[in-house]
């Protein structure tokens, strides 16, 4: 047992009161102003500091901009945004066009902004006008127009919800009938991409009171399904002509044209199809060199010193013109080369004007017609040819590809009619041209292969011929 240790005894010690409060009371204060300090410093003082609040738009409508007193904020796809507090002007526009606008109060959270972020949904219901309505149909169209050149999609390449958007909008907006823009927009469906955002789009114009239903909308969805209609059966036809002042002119015809019956695009692009023309005439060469420098002389907007506005116009690309020769004092009777569909399409003005006749570019059933009656000519594989036959058009094959006037719609030889309709109201398509070039080879080209091409782009393996009706 060990031995027991006496402590001395030790005063105790007594805080002494600071101006007569006690000292547990001032520690107790002293933690209470600390808490009280943190307390602001954390969960008031941001909220002051940041003088605004946290917002997003609900607004039913995709392709909405939101602006703030005149400035841009963004868009209503889910963002948020930081207001400052107060009154502001909010306006907002559709696809460029104005969709009104309204003040609202912004209001000024100051507590525990730090530790979340308190956001206000502001509700707007979109009111529909033809401005917005045209904007809407005219981008979905021309959306899917572009987006349908792309066929394959890598992993993660981002493809934006062209009918998802377009059914939104004309669901929110109240549209009555979309059925004609969403037909054309269907016969451009090429990648899996563009199909289950259509069938979304299905989804969300289902449950509406939207009219979106066509026959030619049916026929595609029965193709994506499976089912194949059966084409027209291929019979050979006979195609004469009568040759006058340096046209072959042709009566009403009725055959079927393609040379496939494949319903896989893009071997689809020659499908058998039926064609009617009216009475029609075709010239016998291609346009020269000589006789676009005529055209030019009289406008000079097509001039190749003027080509940075015709850039710039969308009109032509840089290769107008390139490696071409223009004068009206040398009859150069080489055929004219890049230049791009606008030209080809202001010089048949031109001459129609000239002339006093409805100079077109020809349909590709027209063309397809002519060539039939001259494929016992042979294929041209250079730019100058000599034809002393006048039984038939020359240089239909070969020599340089030839513009149409028929956009390339991919889905087209499923319903070739409607979509040439279709093609009318909403010309966002490249341009079909035939007959192939002096570089092709017949074995690569025949009478029904579809080429394609941007109306805007010049190609130095690339003409045109004129056509009356």
């Amino acid at each position: 047992m060990g031995k027991k240790i006496e402590l001395p005894e030790v005063e105790p010690v007594h805080l002494k009161p600071f101006h007569g409060i006690r000292p547990g009371v001032i520690i107790l204060a002293v933690l209470l102003l600390i808490a009280l300090s943190l307390f602001f410093i954390i969960c008031m003082l941001p909220g002051i500091l940041s003088d605004g609040s946290y917002v997003r738009f609900d607004l039913g409508t995709a392709d909405t901009a939101v602006y703030i007193d005149g400035r841009y904020l963004g868009s209503d796809s889910g963002s948020v945004y930081f207001v400052p507090s107060g009154v502001h002007e909010f306006s907002f526009s559709v696809l460029g066009e104005d969709a009104g606008s309204l003040s609202i109060d912004i209001p000024h959270h100051i507590f525990f902004t730090l530790f979340m972020k308190r956001v206000d949904t502001i509700s707007i219901e979109i009111e529909n006008n033809e401005a917005i309505e045209r904007a809407v149909i005219e981008n979905g169209a021309r959306e899917a127009a572009i987006w349908s050149r792309i066929t394959d999609y890598p992993e993660g390449y981002h493809y934006p919800p062209v009918f998802t958007d377009f059914a939104v909008n004309a669901v929110s907006l109240g549209f009555e009938d979309v059925s004609d823009p969403f037909s054309y927009m269907a016969l451009h469906i090429v990648s899996d991409e563009m199909e289950k955002d259509f069938r979304n789009a299905l989804t969300i114009l289902e449950g509406s009171d939207v009219e979106y239903r066509s026959k030619t909308l049916d026929e595609i969805i029965a193709i994506l399904d499976g089912s194949i209609p059966p084409s027209p059966e291929k019979t050979p036809i006979a195609v004469t002509s009568e040759y006058s002042n340096g046209f072959f002119s042709y009566e009403p015809l009725s055959f079927v044209m393609g040379s496939s019956d494949s319903a896989v695009y893009p071997e689809s692009n020659e499908r058998y199809a039926y064609v009617e023309t009216g009475a029609f005439s075709i010239a016998s060469v291609p346009v020269s060199e000589y006789d676009y420098a005529l055209f030019v002389s009289e406008n000079p907007y097509w001039a190749e010193s003027n080509k940075e506005k015709l850039i710039e116009d969308g009109m032509v690309d840089e290769n107008y013109l390139v490696d071409v020769n223009l004068s009206v004092s040398v009859h150069s009777m080489l055929p004219v080369k890049s230049i791009s569909w606008y030209a080809a399409d202001a010089y048949c003005r031109w001459l129609s004007g000239k002339t006093g006749m409805n100079i077109v570019l020809p349909t590709q059933a027209e063309w397809t017609a002519a060539a039939i009656s001259a494929q016992h000519k042979g294929y041209t594989s250079s730019l100058l040819s000599i034809d002393n036959d006048t039984s038939a058009p020359s240089a239909m094959m070969g020599q340089l590809w030839e513009f149409t006037s028929s956009s390339y719609i991919p889905l087209s030889r499923f319903a070739l009619d409607e979509a040439e309709r279709l093609a009318a109201l909403y010309p966002y398509d490249d341009i079909i041209v035939k007959g192939g070039s002096w570089i092709n080879t017949p074995d690569r080209i025949g009478i029904d292969t579809v080429g394609a091409m941007d109306r805007s782009a010049c190609s130095l393996y690339a003409g045109f011929r004129v056509g009356v009706r």
